[in-house]
């Protein structure tokens, strides 16, 4: 019985730990140079940026690279980036299912041999970049996202689709002219 305390204060300590991951012991040689600030909207954790553009929470044109740069909290008032390079400590691939529509399927059309396709939803494929930074801690990763199509047609982005995301923001520098998935 006298374990039983112990467990529950050990339970409630842990409970207050970030459940975000750290990856700030490592180095994959790459770094994301910002150079203009960004700002995060209120209560939100990311910003967008597209053809070189900030655009607000998820105003971004799913059918064209994107990026977004995410903090690890929400705030009641608006939060800026500024201008640092960042450690990229790791590099994942991303495979994001954004929606999945199935529409309500009736017995008679299945008793009929007219089910409705069930193939998969569109996705994004991309990579997220863990950042560190001792300025600014808060700033989490930034995703870079490829163009939204069907599983067989998507592709990640490419460094200068990137690039063209970022536009005159930023830049990602690395040890190689190109990304390779799952390779960090």
């Amino acid at each position: 019985m006298t374990r039983l305390p112990l467990l529950l204060f050990l339970l409630i300590l842990g409970g207050c730990a970030s459940w975000l991951p750290d990856y700030s012991g490592r180095d994959s040689g790459w770094r994301l140079v910002l150079q203009k600030p960004l700002t995060v909207s209120p209560e939100n954790a990311r910003v967008f940026l597209q053809d070189g553009q900030m655009l607000p929470s998820l105003a971004f044109n799913q059918y064209k690279p994107s990026c977004s740069l995410e903090v690890r909290h929400l705030f009641p008032q608006a939060q800026t980036i500024e201008p640092d390079t960042f450690v990229v400590n790791l590099i994942q691939p991303l495979r994001e299912e954004v929606a999945t529509w199935r529409p309500v399927q009736l017995a008679s059309l299945s008793l009929a041999g007219a089910a409705v396709d069930a193939s998969p939803a569109d996705i994004f494929l991309g990579y997220h970049f863990w950042l560190s930074s001792e300025q600014q801690p808060q700033v989490l990763r930034m995703t870079c996202r490829g163009v939204f199509a069907e599983p067989w047609e998507a592709e990640y982005p490419t460094l200068e689709e990137i690039a063209v995301a970022l536009g005159d923001y930023g830049s990602l520098e690395g040890p190689s002219g190109h990304l390779v998935p799952g390779r960090y």
